[in-house]
This record gives structure tokens, sequence and C-alpha cells, in this order.
């Protein structure tokens, strides 16, 4: 593919992405604001004393965050600020949203990380094996396994790995520890269970997935081409079924690291206890902390173009015959 057809075309993506975010977040930012309850009335229900007019606390805490004023008005100011840098304040929290991120993303990225790794990779040399060995014991195994692993609803699976590894057997902990080292030992552990809950759907479907694309391969002219002429079976196997059958896969790979970002991970969170973005977006919503919702939903839109875009920007580089110009 052309260098100058690739160019043109991860400007347009990225121009289509500006115009899409700004999309969401419009949508976000009104949606949430059609809602029966302002922050105010969170912050009421907090209030150890009621000795002060509910009436005007309300009012003094809208007009310190700017939310007696029109809709419109609201949302200028939300998207002049934030291309300036300011992403607004929390009110459940009474700290910058920028800051907040910056202290909690670390823990999702974490369980992500350790998710990912355990779903592509056993996924995919799972999925390898029972297509290099088609119709044995350990296919029909893989298989089965397979098909539970897709079934089973993560935030069920979570609740049963505690019940069954926390609770009887007290192998693991319930919680995670903020005042410990990130990457200690003791939170690596407890990232254990959620890191199962969380790609074990995803590790089923990538065995089905490289199975499938696998034997698609295996069954090509190049392969029986690549064996007559004497390779050894790594060498036909890595070099010439795998390169071809992993197009797929990446998709579907990439496809899911952005769902899981904002999809299940946020579910797993909860259910763990983890500190993460989907667990300080899970108490904003109810807090009804407008600005944290919006700034969470603004990543996580972006992290899915990008992600696309991303994968686009592979397949040029596994297939230099697909071309975007």
């Amino acid at each position: 593919m052309r260098k100058g057809g690739l160019q043109g075309y991860i400007l347009r993506r990225l121009i289509y992405a500006v115009l899409i975010t700004l999309g969401v977040v419009t949508i976000t930012f009104i949606l949430l604001r059609l809602g029966p309850n302002s922050p105010a009335d969170k912050y009421l229900a907090n209030m150890s004393a009621r000795t002060q007019n509910p009436t005007q606390i309300i009012a003094a805490i809208e007009s310190r965050y700017g939310l007696d004023k029109p809709i419109w008005e609201q949302y200028t100011n939300y998207v002049v600020n934030l291309f300036r840098g300011d992403w607004g304040w929390s009110f459940s929290t009474s700290m910058p949203v920028l800051k907040l991120i910056q202290r909690h993303w670390i823990y999702s990225f974490q369980l992500i990380l350790l998710s990912f790794l355990f779903s592509a990779l056993l996924g995919m040399l799972i999925g390898i094996y029972s297509a290099v060995r088609q119709y044995t014991r350990l296919d029909y195994l893989a298989t089965f396994f397979s098909f539970i692993g897709i079934s089973v609803p993560n935030f069920w699976l979570g609740i049963m790995l505690i019940l069954l590894f926390s609770v009887q057997l007290g192998w693991f902990k319930t919680y995670y520890d903020t005042s410990l080292a990130i990457f200690s030992l003791a939170n690596l552990k407890a990232l254990i269970l959620p890191a199962i809950t969380l790609g074990t759907g995803t590790m089923a479907g990538y065995t089905r997935y490289t199975r499938s694309a696998m034997l698609d391969n295996l069954r090509m002219d190049f392969v029986k081409t690549a064996r007559a002429k004497g390779l050894p079976e790594r060498v036909v196997l890595g070099k010439h079924v795998l390169r071809n059958a992993i197009l797929p896969i990446i998709t579907i790979i990439m496809f899911d690291l952005s769902g899981v970002v904002f999809g299940g991970a946020y579910l797993t969170e909860v259910i763990f206890g983890i500190p993460g973005l989907g667990k300080i977006s899970f108490n904003a919503i109810f807090a009804n902390d407008y600005p944290v919702v919006v700034t969470i939903t603004l990543i996580g839109s972006m992290v899915v173009l990008l992600t696309n875009l991303t994968t686009d920007i592979v397949y040029t580089w596994l297939d230099p015959r697909i071309r975007y110009d």
C-alpha cells in the first residue's frame, strides 16, 4: 500500500473520530442533565445537620458549579474548557476530574492487562493445539469448555469464584488494598480472580476463532506444497498457517479489547472492589456526578475509535495487499 494512501486514510479516520467523540459527549451530557436529580440532592442526603434551608443549599451548590445556567450554556462552557485541558470538577470527591482519572486509571490498566494476557495467549495456544489435534479427546474437551466459557456471564462467574476460592478456601482476599504498592505481590494475587473472571469469556472465544482460522488454512494448497518441500512442521504451522490465520484473530482481539476496557472491566471492578475507572464511574452515576461520567464516557469512546484505527493499520503491516486508498 502506498504510504500517502495510508496517511490520508489515517487523517480521515482521525477527523471522523473527533466528530464521533464530540457526538458521544453531547448525547451523554444532555441525557445526564435530563434526569430528575441534581448533585446537590446527593450532597443533602449525606449531610449530618439539617439546620439550613435545603432550597438555599441546593441553589448555592448549583450556582457554584454552574448548574443553574441554561443547558446550552453549560454545554458550551464544558466543551471550551475541555479543549483547554480542563475536564471539570468532581462534585462527589471535590477534586479535578483529570486528577481523579490519573489516580485511578492504573488499577483498571492492571486488571485489563492481566486479563488480556490470560485470555489472548491461553486462548490462542489452546486453539492452535485443538486445530492441529483435530477430533482428538483434547480437541473435544477444549471445544466443550469453550462453549461453557462463552455462555457463562462474567458477573456470575466472579461471584462463584469469590464464594469458592475466597470465602470457602480462603486462598484469595476479596478486596484490593490501595495502601500497598500498586505492583505488590499481594495486590497482584488479588487480581487473579478478577482477571480470570474478565478473561474467561474472551479466552473461550479466542479458542474457537483460532481453531476455526487454523483449520481453514490447514486445508489450503500452499500448506500441502510447503509440506511437500520437506519443511519442518513448526515452520509450516508458524510461518505459513498461523501468519495467514492471524488476521481475523487480530480483528476479534482488538474489538474485544476495546469492549473489555469499558464493558466487562467495569462490572468486574464493582464485583471485586477494585478502585479503577469502572468503580469510580459506578459511584459517580449514583452521585449524579456529571463531569466524571461524561469524562469516562469520552475516554471510552476514544479508546474504541483508536483501537479500530490501530487494527486497520496493523492489517496493512501483516498483509500488504490490503489497500485503503
